[in-house]
């Protein structure tokens, strides 16, 4: 009987994936309706914090099979949802701390791009560092109906590319473009 070993990555993406589809429907409903879907809104608290704590897990198995680079990437996305958590729930500061979030994103995405791997997988930071930017400038604007549409694009785009690597990675007969 062979040693399998598994690699929390796909579950970590598809996760990814998953939240980055939501916050990009709550940014393109609220800057076409320029009001917050409250069931959205909702959904997001709710499933946050669950989230967090799957993330923590697969912080663990990635420490377990050796990639340190998830290992501190999953790490990063609990305390990036702990702030959107905060941010939606009108904690005082929680701009700065998404703008922050997007600046170690920017950081994760160029460390991502110098150790050689998939340049996917630096676009798929890269738009989740513009994601969590313009959140954080929704949340400081007056009038944030066009940072909303902005970032629900982002969001969307982040997606796409996280379900992508996730599916590509999970068939492994898939080769990840190398541009």
């Amino acid at each position: 009987m062979s040693e399998t070993r598994v690699d929390p990555t796909v579950a970590g993406l598809f996760l990814v994936g998953f939240i980055t589809l939501i916050f990009g429907l709550i940014g393109l409903t609220t800057g076409m309706e320029n009001t917050a879907s409250v069931g959205l809104l909702e959904f997001a608290l709710f499933i946050v914090m669950p989230l967090a704590v799957i993330f923590l897990v697969l912080m663990y198995m990635a420490s377990k099979v050796g990639n340190a680079y998830a290992t501190a990437l999953f790490a990063f996305v609990v305390a990036a949802l702990i702030a959107v958590q905060s941010a939606v729930g009108g904690v005082e500061g929680s701009s700065f701390a998404l703008y922050v979030i997007a600046i170690f994103f920017i950081l994760f995405a160029l460390v991502a791009f110098f150790i050689g791997a998939p340049k996917l997988l630096s676009i798929q930071l890269f738009f989740t560092a513009l994601l969590y930017l313009f959140v954080g400038l929704f949340l400081a604007a007056d009038d944030g109906k066009t940072m909303a549409l902005i970032f629900g694009v982002f969001g969307v785009l982040a997606s796409a590319v996280a379900t992508y690597m996730a599916l590509a990675l999970a068939q492994e007969k898939v080769k990840l473009p190398m541009f």
